[in-house]
Parts: structure tokens; C-alpha cells; sequence
């Protein structure tokens, strides 16, 4: 029985954009470039509860897209290993760019546009160039050779899915290679249970044309918003569940879905904590938890101070500000006040927390807690907390290196004024008035709910 793609995702999933390296997502919301050094502390809680997964993977049908293209690659295996790469690589490009332009084509045949919308398919606006210039000149078949995106291998699901895909055991990310128990099985499966046309077999293996009108009625067998196949649920469960501590996590997170009305991560992560602590297998998932919602709160806190220092020398008339003008500000005393016990929550659940697994690596968030410390000890006034909060970007930016130069930071203190530097500066365009103004950290839970919907774990 076919099962229902999930369209219920985060709130917090689509309120701002993913910035991405080269292949791998890094996490990090698209305004930021962590000018307080928070990310690394981040990614390692994020490792702890949801480990493999990312934010931005959140349509399962892309593994089945890429492990078909795996598969269909005509592989020489006395061919050196290079070139069974790129062989393999080359098919998951061409079967991409055809199964996009696929379902921008079932979606144009549907007369219901919320029941099969192409909306988050990776190159959309290309895909639907592509359909509509075939449909502008009546061409009967068409072949994979249009841009997909600006760099479809780090955009498109080689760079977004691939390493998900290879930290859930379907395929070896450095060969394309797939796993024979869940990456060639659900390759072969996807295939069949799609009906995916012998023409179209052809042309992603060897490249050509097919028929306009089968790959139409293909997307419409194997469009992203469509059901999801059986051998998808039965490949994305076993998949899921491999990682124990993933599947750990995943049977909490079924317990407890997003609510409909202004529920956030956060919110749900501290609904299921009492959960998680009622079980001792879970000891490790509530220490985490624990952690990071006492982490989100310093670093929405610090977020919300340093972005006040941002706007006023962005607003002041004299593109700049003074220590004086910081004395009557009404912002920066909401982190003052709020800090301490902020910090007292973290600094308490990173000592407290016992288990082995939580205790792995803990170190790594001992930068962050050490600004902490330094905020929260200069928290008696506006201009100590200013001065706090600049030196550790200062120094978080020197530590960051652009073509080969150090990065400089986006303030500096000159006498008296604090001021915008002439490097490129980040942060919010609008003012942030409370650390609600602050965007946390994804923790990849709808990334996680994808999954679990797909696979219908309990």
C-alpha cells in the first residue's frame, strides 16, 4: 500500500533559506555566518539527537532518484575507479534533470495544482523553462541537456542528499557506489514500482531523447508529492532505525508532531523532554535536549545584543555609535537580565550530563560556553556587555579565513564610537527588539518527520 509523502513540516523549516557548502548542508540559516562562533556547538547537539541527517533533506523520494541513478550507470568493472564515477555521477545528473522536468510536466497536466505541486523541487525555475519551451514549440521528446541549476553536483541531490544518503547506508558517497541491502534495493524497486519506461532507462544510461508524453505519465507515477511507493516506506524505515540513536529520537519525535498554531523546534523538543527522561535507554537524548534549549536561549540572548550594536550603527544618523548611546538603549538590558540565568542553565546541564554518548566530544561546545561565561560576567552594564560581545566576534571573525586572508569582523571599536567596518556585513535587515526577534538553530526535525511519515514508524 502506497503511503502519503508528508506535507506537514517545521514551522521554523521555511523561515529562512539554508546556507550550503560545497556538498554538505551546513545548517546554519542563510542570514548567518556565525559571527559569534555558535555553529560548531550547534552541529554536534544536532549530531546527538538526529545523527546523518540535515535540514535541507527533507523530500525522501530524492534518495530514491539517486540510488535509480546509480544503478542504471553503465559500470565497466575493469574500468579504473574514476571513471566508474563519473559514469555513475553522470546518470544521477541526467536522471535528476529528467525526473524534475517530469514532474513539472504531470503538475501542468493536473487539473488539481495542490494535489501534485512542484513547489521545492531542487531547479524548478529551470525545470519549468524547460517544460514550457517544449510545450511553446509542440515537441514531441526531449532529452536532459538543460541547465538544472547554477552547480547542479553541490545545489541539486548529489551535494543536499548524497551525504544524508551515504549516513543512512544506501550509498558510498567518494564511489556512487550503492549498498547491495538498501541502496540497490531501493534503486531496483523504485524503477519497477514507478514503471519507469525502458526508453527512459535508455536515455539516462546512455543519454537521448524520450517522448514528451511518457515522461509526463512517469511524473506522474513518481512525482514528489505523490505517494510514496512501498519499497520506499519499507528502504526509508530500515534506514532510519539503523542508526540507534536515530531511531531512538524518531519514535520520541512520532510521539509528538508539530501542533498547528505557532509551535517552533524548541517547543516540541521541550514537550517530549519529560518523555525522554522517563526512560532510562533515553538517558543520553534528554541530557541533549536538555542542552539545547538552555544553548538556544544564551545564544538567542548574544544574537539579540550583538544585532542591537548592528542596527544602531546602521540607523544612527552618524552611521555610528557611542558608548553614551548605548546608555539609555532599552535592548541590550533584556540580554543583561536575561543572560545569567540563561547561562546557569547550560553551564548546569553540560556538567550534570552523565551518559557516555552525551559526554562524547562535549568539549567542542567549550568555546561557546566560555563566551558565555565572558558575557554573563560583564552583564553590569550596557557598554561591558557591548565591549564583550565585539571582542568575541573580533576574534571569532579572525579566526576565519577568506582565499587564504583572515576575515575581519563586521565592528570595531575606534575612541569612542563603536562602527561598521568596510567588509561585508551580515545580520538582519530589520530591527530585533527580543531574542523572539532571534532565529534559532534547526534541529532537522522535519527532516526527521519526512521520514518518519514515509516510513510510518511508531
Amino acid at each position: 500500500m502506497a503511503t502519503k509523502s508528508s506535507k506537514h513540516i517545521s514551522p521554523d523549516s521555511e523561515s529562512f533559506p539554508i546556507f550550503l557548502t560545497e556538498y554538505d548542508p551546513s545548517d546554519l540559516p542563510g542570514g548567518s555566518l556565525d559571527p559569534l562562533g555558535f555553529e560548531r556547538g550547534y552541529l554536534l547537539l544536532a549530531d546527538k539527537i538526529l545523527p546523518g541527517l540535515t535540514n535541507v533533506a527533507d523530500k525522501p523520494r530524492y534518495f530514491s532518484v539517486l540510488c535509480a541513478g546509480a544503478f542504471l550507470a553503465p559500470i565497466d568493472a575493469n574500468s579504473a575507479p574514476r571513471v566508474q564515477y563519473q559514469s555513475r555521477l553522470d546518470c544521477i545528473l541526467r536522471i535528476e534533470r529528467f525526473w524534475a522536468l517530469a514532474n513539472v510536466l504531470a503538475t501542468q497536466n493536473t487539473v488539481n495544482d495542490d494535489e501534485l505541486s512542484d513547489s521545492g523541487i531542487r531547479g524548478v525555475t529551470y525545470s519549468r523553462n524547460a517544460a514550457e519551451s517544449l510545450l511553446r514549440v509542440g515537441s514531441a521528446r526531449t532529452d536532459a541537456d538543460f541547465k538544472l541549476l547554477s552547480r547542479q553536483v553541490p545545489y541539486g541531490v548529489v551535494g543536499i542528499y548524497g551525504s544524508v544518503a551515504e549516513g543512512m547506508r544506501l550509498v558510498d558517497r567518494k564511489t556512487f557506489t550503492l549498498t547491495p541491502d538498501l541502496g540497490e534495493k531501493l534503486a531496483v524497486g523504485f524503477i519497477d514500482q514507478s514503471e519507469m519506461p525502458q526508453i527512459l532507462r535508455k536515455a539516462i544510461t546512455n543519454g537521448g531523447e524520450v517522448p514528451v508524453n511518457k515522461l509526463a505519465e512517469w511524473g506522474q507515477r513518481s512525482h514528489m508529492s505523490g505517494d510514496l511507493l512501498p519499497i520506499e516506506g519499507e528502504c526509508f524505515r530500515d534506514a532510519l532505525i539503523r542508526n540507534p540513536v536515530r531511531a531512538r529520537m524518531s519514535a520520541a519525535l512520532a510521539q509528538y508532531p508539530f501542533q498547528e498554531d505557532g509551535d517552533t523546534e524548541l517547543k516540541r523538543l521541550a514537550r517530549l523532554l519529560p518523555t525522554l527522561t522517563s526512560r532510562p535507554e533515553n538517558r543520553d537524548l534528554a541530557e541533549t535536549v536538555t542542552t539545547i534549549l538552555a544553548y538556544e536561549e544564551c545564544f538567542r540572548l548574544l544574537t539579540l545584543g550583538f544585532e542591537r550594536l548592528l542596527w544602531l550603527c546602521k540607523n544612527l544618523p552618524a552611521a555610528s555609535a557611542t558608548f553614551e548611546d548605548l546608555v539609555g538603549d532599552e535592548v541590550l538590558p533584556i540580554v543583561r537580565e536575561g543572560l545569567p540565568a540563561a547561562a546557569s542553565r547550560f553551564t548546569n546541564a553540560m556538567d550534570s550530563g552523565q551518559s557516555e554518548l552525551f559526554r562524547e566530544n562535549i568539549n567542542t561546545l567549550e568555546p561557546a560556553r566560555r563566551f558565555i561565561e565572558l558575557a554573563t560576567s560583564s552583564c553590569g552594564s550596557n557598554k561591558q556587555l557591548a565591549i564583550a560581545i565585539m571582542q568575541h566576534h573580533d576574534d571569532v571573525q579572525r579566526g576565519k579565513f577568506d582565499r587564504g586572508r583572515r576575515k575581519m569582523p563586521w565592528l570595531e571599536i575606534t575612541g569612542n564610537l563603536i562602527c561598521l567596518t568596510m567588509t561585508k556585513v551580515g545580520g538582519l535587515n530589520k530591527e530585533a527588539t527580543s531574542p523572539d526577534s532571534i532565529v534559532p538553530h534547526p534541529y532537522r526535525l522535519a527532516s526527521a518527520d519526512a521520514l518518519i511519515a514515509s516510513s510510518e514508524i511508531e
